[in-house]
């Protein structure tokens, strides 16, 4: 037999270059997988409101007094316009509603940049989705949405629950 044992020489230079390649390859595929376990409307996880109180529709109490005001009789609003903020990834987003009496007359996103339209792909469909169901309502009570974007419809929900507080007559029955 004629068998003779070869040598293989590696340069560390290129042995570096192979090991911080793979470092970077396993680091894009965990970043990859991971942006796909989130929310369809939020893929970064890092979306908040700026308000302290963040509920979502399944999360209210009914022993709210405003809650109590929504379910138990019809709303009366100080008509004008009014806007609540959310932060997305940092980003601003204002909600406007505007109302007259008793009815929302209008909602709508403002100052929304081509970040974070970017970074929500779907906030403008969930945004008309749940805008219309609070109008036909008449409140954010009962509104229903998808569990695919539940985290993002939640902070709309909110939003347009922060701008119809600040509206709401107290003590109208």
């Amino acid at each position: 037999m004629n068998s003779q044992t070869k040598i293989v020489v590696i340069r560390m230079k290129w042995l570096i270059i192979a090991v911080i390649a793979a470092i970077v390859l396993i680091a894009g595929i965990v970043l990859y997988f991971n942006m796909g376990k989130n929310d369809s409307g939020s893929s970064s996880g890092n979306a908040r409101m700026t308000s302290t109180d963040v509920k979502s529709a399944a999360d209210t109490d009914s022993s709210d007094v405003r809650n109590s005001t929504y379910k138990n009789s019809p709303v009366t609003y100080t008509p004008g316009v009014y806007t609540a903020s959310i932060m997305l990834d940092g980003n601003p987003v204002d909600i406007k509603v505007t109302l007259d009496k008793n009815n929302i007359n209008n909602i709508e996103l403002v100052n929304l940049s081509d970040s974070v339209t970017t970074m929500y792909p779907m906030l403008n469909d969930n945004f008309e989705e749940i805008a219309s169901a609070v109008k036909i309502n008449g409140s954010t009570q009962n509104i229903t949405y998808s569990a695919d974007s539940k985290y993002t419809s939640s902070m709309i929900l909110s939003g347009i629950k922060t701008a119809l507080d600040k509206a709401v007559v107290t003590g109208a029955k």
